[in-house]
């Protein structure tokens, strides 16, 4: 799942234009191949570390060998795809920061900008404190 890239206007009570929401969209899709790559990495090392801790599993409770020759091959094979999964990875890596570069370049601030003020009052907004914990709802 891609998340949406961080941006100091984002904040809490702030006017955010449109524009920005756009630009910001554009950079996560730019994301979105490098995070799906990356979780099929973490999936495919998670399958390689169980695969690994069965096998000693196996021989710690004296399986013979001959029996754990499918567990073998699937280390083996899930080793050759955690490689093509590495190199996908470095693959979608090195195009997605080049077109990243290019699009974060094209969206530099090239002036300095003015909005509308948030309509929230700070000012009227009071700090209250609250127990760490409590018993009721009610202080």
């Amino acid at each position: 799942m891609t998340s949406i890239p961080a941006d100091p206007s984002l904040v809490l009570g702030n006017i955010i234009d449109p524009e920005k929401i756009d630009q910001l969209m554009a950079i996560a899709e730019l994301q979105q191949p490098v995070d799906l790559a990356t979780d099929r990495l973490n999936n495919l090392t998670m399958s390689s570390y169980k695969m690994g801790m069965i096998y000693q599993q196996m021989v710690n409770m004296g399986v013979d060998f001959v029996s754990l020759t499918a567990i073998q091959a699937e280390q083996i094979a899930l080793k050759a795809e955690l490689a093509d999964a590495a190199l996908d990875l470095g693959e979608k890596v090195i195009e997605s920061e080049k077109a990243l570069r290019e699009l974060k370049d094209k969206f530099a601030q090239t002036k300095i900008s003015k909005q509308v003020e948030s309509p929230m009052n700070y000012e009227l907004s009071e700090v209250k404190p609250f127990p760490l914990s409590f018993d009721s709802l009610k202080f």
